[in-house]
């Protein structure tokens, strides 16, 4: 039996909890479930799951916040695996306008600005003192209790090192984010600062919680690795076949009409293809 200090979990219900966020809107649909999939085949310990969405017509007329409809569905799929489970939507609209839609990196020709949403994550009430931020191309491979039990005492954010740079530089597609700290030092508010008064030629979010954080710990690539290697987390973002580095394009999602491809080369994932058939066969109001 593992021992769960108070201090690292948020008891619902009498029963400690990993929490988790992600930042999709309905267009993210598919590879949000994917990953939700991954997470319930792989983890029987009751998850606080967390979406942070936004629909903002004035920056994108296309992007639509997820609806209760998916939310209600995530949290039957986790409530099937563990009935303590549970799956929350949160509408940061206003949050973004507020924080972030203004300054010289909203047009940015190389990544949507939708990366930033997850900077508000500390004026979320929602989100408790330690949470795992996740990309929604994140396949998660193993039991995430170990890693979420890391010992945050004094660290602001633990991630592993990108993998293009040389230096303490983490990627920020998956972190284990000590919120109470974050909040307590400003850590985010810098990060939304720095995205609004700052030019970043890419890596709008990455580059700005970077330099904005000055607590930190560099994990070993196993926490999250690009590579389809036994790890804690698989990010994909490799594999999308046919992907345009340098475009607007969001290349490194996986999209319904990949996932032949994607289980093509990782038979291991045949689960997850045949889940998201059924998914999408029984409840295509889900996907429209």
């Amino acid at each position: 039996k593992r021992a769960f200090p108070d201090s690292d979990f948020i008891r619902y219900k009498g029963v400690f909890m990993i929490n988790i966020y992600y930042c999709a809107d309905n267009r993210m649909f598919p590879q949000l479930l994917l990953s939700v999939l991954s997470l319930v085949k792989t983890n029987g310990a009751p998850l606080n799951v967390i979406n942070l969405t936004v629909e903002i017509p004035e920056y994108n007329p296309k992007g639509k916040k997820t609806t209760p409809e998916q939310t209600a569905f995530l949290d039957r799929i986790l409530k099937e695996k563990n009935p303590e489970s549970r799956f929350t939507t949160v509408d940061v609209s206003d949050l973004f306008r507020e924080k972030l839609l203004f300054g010289p990196n909203l047009h940015n020709k190389y990544y949507s600005y939708y990366v930033t949403v997850r900077l508000v994550a500390h004026l979320v009430r929602e989100i408790p003192d330690k949470v795992l931020y996740l990309d929604t191309d994140c396949i998660v491979k193993d039991d995430l209790t170990d890693f979420y039990n890391l010992d945050m005492e004094g660290v602001e954010i633990a991630g592993r090192k990108d993998k293009h740079r040389l230096t303490r530089y983490f990627q920020s597609g998956v972190m284990l984010m000590n919120m109470k700290l974050i909040r307590e030092t400003g850590l985010l508010e810098r990060a939304c600062r720095l995205c609004t008064t700052k030019k970043y030629i890419c890596y709008i979010d990455m580059s700005a919680l970077n330099t904005a954080t000055k607590a930190r710990r560099i994990l070993p690539a196993r926490y999250n690795s690009f590579q389809n290697v036994p790890c804690y987390v698989f990010h994909v973002c490799d594999l999308r076949e046919g992907k345009i580095p340098l475009t607007k394009k969001w290349w490194h999602r996986i999209k319904p009409d990949e996932i032949d491809a994607f289980t093509a080369r990782l038979p291991e994932f045949g689960y997850l293809k045949d889940s998201f058939t059924k998914i999408k066969a029984e409840h295509p109001s889900l996907f429209s």
